[in-house]
């Protein structure tokens, strides 16, 4: 098989990848959206094969692009596009588009993702300082679970 069909090979493969990892943070947004905190782990299992996967799918386009004597990563992909529209084959540069597209769309999915699971976590390590009896926003819980504001109020239990 010649390098160029290679490549379309290995475009379509990775097109397919890119588009199940995408699905597959969509549902890691909607497990944290809706809390869903056991499945988060197996969701996060899922997604490192999947980067393992198109991490060796990456390097075997870098490798084709090589032989074919295209640089490709270090300018954004427009050495690929050239060399695409200089082919004459839309459906090829169509497909390069589609692979650009779903990776910007990976990105932002993982980056949004990324601030959900901080902010969750932030929001934990509070709710467990403030039941730790550390202090929070002046409310302090003392080791016999009575609280006490600014040191001053007391929630008692006795009528």
């Amino acid at each position: 098989m010649d390098t160029a069909a290679n490549f379309a090979q290995i475009l379509d493969a990775e097109i397919t990848a890119v588009r199940q990892f995408v699905a597959l943070l969509q549902e890691e947004q909607r497990q944290l959206r809706e809390n869903e905190i056991d499945a988060l782990e197996s969701t996060t299992v899922n997604k490192l094969q999947f980067a393992e996967e198109l991490q060796e799918i990456g390097k075997a386009r870098h490798a084709c692009l090589r032989q074919l004597g295209i640089a490709g990563h270090d300018d954004n992909g427009l050495s690929v596009e050239n060399w695409l529209i200089a082919q004459g084959n839309p459906r090829l540069l169509q497909a390069w588009h589609t692979l650009q597209n779903l990776a910007r769309d990976a990105k932002s999915l993982n980056e949004l993702n990324g601030r959900c699971i901080a902010l969750l976590s932030r929001n934990a390590r509070e709710q467990l300082d403030a039941l730790a009896g550390r202090q929070a926003h002046g409310v302090f819980y003392k080791p016999d679970g009575q609280t006490t504001v600014s040191g001053s109020f007391r929630i008692s239990d006795s009528v």
